[in-house]
C-alpha cells in the first residue's frame, strides 16, 4: 500500500500515551457488543510527568514555608502549628468518627492546650454544633483518656458533664463536654504536617 500526504513525511503518529488492555471478565462485559473500548489510554512513566504530578500536589495542598522548611497539609484539610486539621460537616457516632480519620492515617483530635481548641473555634464558626474528639472514659469511674493514652488534665481543659451517661468527649464552643458515644455528630481529625 502507497502511502501521500503528511502522514508519510512524518510517520505514523505518535502518542505520550501507552494503550493497556481492559480486564475481561463479567464486570466489563458490554451488554451491547461492539460499542465498548478494548483498551484505555494512561501517561507513560517518565521524570517528567512524575515532577508534574509533584507540583500539582504541593499547589493543590497547603503549605507554610518559613527559614526552616514547609509545613504541607492534605487539600481541605487546615494548617496550624505543625498539624493539619480537617473537620467534617457530616454526622457520625464517635466509633465510626475515629474509625474514618483512621481511614486518613489521622486520629480524632486530641487538643495540646486551650488555644488550639481557640483556634479550631474560629475555623469552625459554628459554635452551636458539637464536634467528636479524642476523648473517652473507658467505664464509669474510670479516669478520662485520650486516644494518645494520656490522661485528661482538667487544669488544662475544663470538661463539662451535662450528659451524665456520656463517656466519650465533644467539642462545643470552647469546652469540652461529654456525650452518649453512640450519638450522631460531626468529628475533627488531625494528623502531623508534613515537612518539606
Amino acid at each position: 500500500r502507497q502511502r501521500t500526504g503528511l502522514t508519510d513525511a512524518l510517520g505514523p503518529p505518535t502518542s505520550p500515551f501507552v494503550s493497556l488492555p481492559l480486564a475481561a471478565g463479567p464486570a466489563t462485559r458490554d451488554p451491547e457488543p461492539g460499542f465498548a473500548p478494548r483498551c484505555i489510554r494512561t501517561p507513560m512513566r517518565s521524570p517528567c510527568c512524575l515532577l508534574g504530578a509533584l507540583v500539582a500536589v504541593l499547589l493543590l495542598s497547603f503549605a507554610i514555608c518559613d527559614g526552616g522548611g514547609c509545613e504541607l497539609c492534605p487539600v481541605g484539610w487546615t494548617l496550624h502549628r505543625r498539624k493539619c486539621f480537617w473537620v467534617t460537616s457530616k454526622s457520625s457516632s464517635w466509633r465510626e468518627s475515629r474509625e474514618n480519620c483512621s481511614h486518613q492515617r489521622a486520629q480524632l483530635l486530641v487538643p495540646e492546650d486551650q488555644g488550639e481548641l481557640d483556634f479550631l473555634n474560629r475555623v469552625i464558626q459554628k459554635p452551636t454544633r458539637y464536634f467528636w474528639i479524642g476523648l473517652s472514659q473507658p467505664s464509669v469511674g474510670m479516669a478520662w483518656t485520650w486516644l494518645d493514652g494520656s490522661r485528661l488534665d482538667e487544669s488544662r481543659f475544663n470538661l463539662s458533664t451535662p450528659n451524665a451517661s456520656g463517656a466519650c468527649g465533644a467539642l462545643r464552643e470552647d469546652r469540652i463536654i461529654s456525650e452518649t458515644c453512640g450519638s450522631a455528630l460531626a468529628w475533627i481529625c488531625q494528623k502531623e504536617a508534613v515537612l518539606l
